[in-house]
């Protein structure tokens, strides 16, 4: 299988941004080049999708890890990307899940990607 490449993205009333493995980056470095920035568009892209639909759920914090495989055969396009969605004190897990399906179908980035990778979302909840 080919090389993971792994961001955390972070979503508050006060700030957004994305870091890697060994902290925050912003410069193409070994760590941090365009898989990562990809990555980070993704989950940026999910998150506001989220936020532009019409939903009452309320929640604290959303971190969204994206891990993407790439494959190991030229062009090496992602093989498999997972969001891993972890959301604090949400008020209505069952609407914030309808929320992140609506997401995933209307998500330009994340329909852009599927079209060469296997897509997946999971939901973790903190109270």
């Amino acid at each position: 299988m080919g090389q993971m490449r792994t961001i955390t993205a972070h979503f508050d009333n006060s700030r957004r941004y994305f870091e890697n493995s060994i902290g925050k980056e912003f410069d193409f470095t070994q760590t941090t080049g365009p898989y990562e920035y990809l990555l980070g568009a993704l989950s940026g892209c999910f998150y506001l999708t989220m936020l532009s639909i019409k939903h009452s759920v309320r929640w604290q914090s959303v971190d969204i890890t994206v891990e993407g495989t790439k494959r190991d055969s030229v062009p090496n396009m992602l093989e498999k990307t997972l969001l891993k969605i972890t959301a604090t004190a949400v008020t209505d897990k069952e609407e914030f899940e309808s929320l992140a399906r609506q997401a995933a179908e209307e998500c330009s980035i994340y329909n852009t990607i599927k079209a060469v990778s296997d897509m997946e979302w999971i939901i973790e909840y903190k109270d």
